[in-house]
């Protein structure tokens, strides 16, 4: 891996990190509307939030969900705005509940948005998990990806064997289309398969820039990692746990050892994702070359408690979550993609090498001719 400045600058007069808001109950996930309305989840409560466009948050929340299993990891999970929103003010939250068997269900469910208020619940996906009592790897990250169809991470709950079963939805990536159905171009006609070999995810997002979807995956003890998500694409759990060196699965782009527990992670230039890590506090950038190798990582800050969501807000903004509050990161003005691609510099050293070689040979040329002009006109003529 190759280190070098990060696109922020390293240091700042003031501190680019700014509290919207403290003391909530575990904000794991957000999103904004187009009228400048921020949404998001509490795990443990159940409670869909809305803060106003002048930072305040509404006493009344938007919805409860219930009955809600919020044990461990499980909770309110994630949440997404249809991207016509604006139109048919649709919200959509994961969510996990047991059924009477002590099954963990993963659901997700539709509101219609009226003012600050949801409205209209309608069921549109559930899953359950191959083994009663399961606590953990529950997944929830939901996102509309460039292509209007909805994307959704799901654990395997804890039963591993599930993430390479292709007849199972557990330890995958999921993609459907916005009422639940599946759509005809999914690499397994039927299936809301769209990755599989997934341990368990508490992020992704979409680089529009180049059209590459980088998701996180946690590890069990080790091996935490950076994917990048192709449709089709085996990542390996449970057979293999780190760098897996196998044509059948398609390697991480950053393993961690020891685990960090990447959560949150955001596209915020060509090239360069900022993720959160729930274990160390840290905020950081990742940047890739063109080919999606490691150009760089860098931490950008460090936040006294866990991060968990992460995502690239209006006005240049990045917002992450933590426990008990929401932060903004103030980004540059015009954040400079790649300017160290190491590609683009090894071309750059190229031409400068073959340049200087140009220039040395010309002038090479031009002394041993002025010399042979000098030496004739020198010479007694016979």
């Amino acid at each position: 891996m190759f280190l070098s400045p990060a696109i922020f600058p390293p240091a700042h007069a003031v501190s680019p990190v700014n509290a919207l808001l403290t003391g909530l109950n575990f904000p794991v996930s957000l999103r904004f509307a187009p009228d400048g309305r921020i949404f998001f989840t509490e795990k443990n409560t159940g409670n869909i939030r809305i803060i106003q466009p002048n930072g305040t948050l509404l006493p009344t929340p938007f919805a409860t969900v219930n009955p809600i299993f919020n044990t461990g990891e499980a909770g309110l999970l994630g949440i997404a705005l249809d991207p016509a929103f604006s139109s048919n003010n649709y919200v959509y939250v994961y969510y996990t509940y047991r059924d009477t068997g002590s099954f963990t269900h993963g659901h997700i469910v539709r509101y219609t948005a009226s003012g600050n208020t949801g409205t209209s619940p309608k069921d549109i996906f559930d899953v359950t998990s191959s083994a009663p009592n399961t606590v953990y790897h529950n997944g929830g990250y939901i996102k509309f990806g460039p292509d209007g169809k909805l994307y959704a991470m799901v654990g395997e709950f804890h039963q591993g064997q599930q993430a390479q079963n292709q007849s199972s939805m557990t330890g995958k990536m999921l993609r459907m289309n916005s009422d639940g159905s599946v759509p005809s171009d999914n690499p397994i006609a039927g299936s809301l398969d769209y990755a599989w070999g997934i341990r368990n995810s508490f992020g992704f997002d979409f680089d529009s820039s180049n059209n590459r979807l980088v998701a996180t995956m946690a590890g069990p003890s080790s091996d935490d990692k950076i994917l990048i998500i192709v449709k089709g694409g085996n990542y390996g759990w449970p057979t293999c746990l780190g760098i897996c060196n196998d044509p059948r699965f398609i390697d991480p782009i950053v393993d961690f050892n020891p685990i960090v527990t990447p959560t949150g992670i955001a596209a915020v230039a060509l090239n360069s994702y900022i993720f959160g890590e729930y274990t160390t506090g840290n905020l950081v950038q990742l940047q890739l070359n063109a080919t999606g190798s490691v150009f760089s990582m860098t931490q950008l800050y460090n936040a006294p408690s866990g991060i968990i969501a992460v995502e690239l807000g209006p006005n240049n903004k990045l917002y992450f979550t933590t426990p008990d509050g929401i932060y903004t990161y103030d980004l540059p003005a015009k954040p400079t993609a790649n300017a160290a691609d190491p590609s683009l510099v090894i071309l750059a050293i190229i031409v400068v090498i073959a340049a200087a070689l140009l220039v040395y040979t010309a002038i090479h040329h031009r002394r041993k001719r002025l010399q042979t002009l000098q030496q004739a006109s020198t010479e007694t003529p016979r």
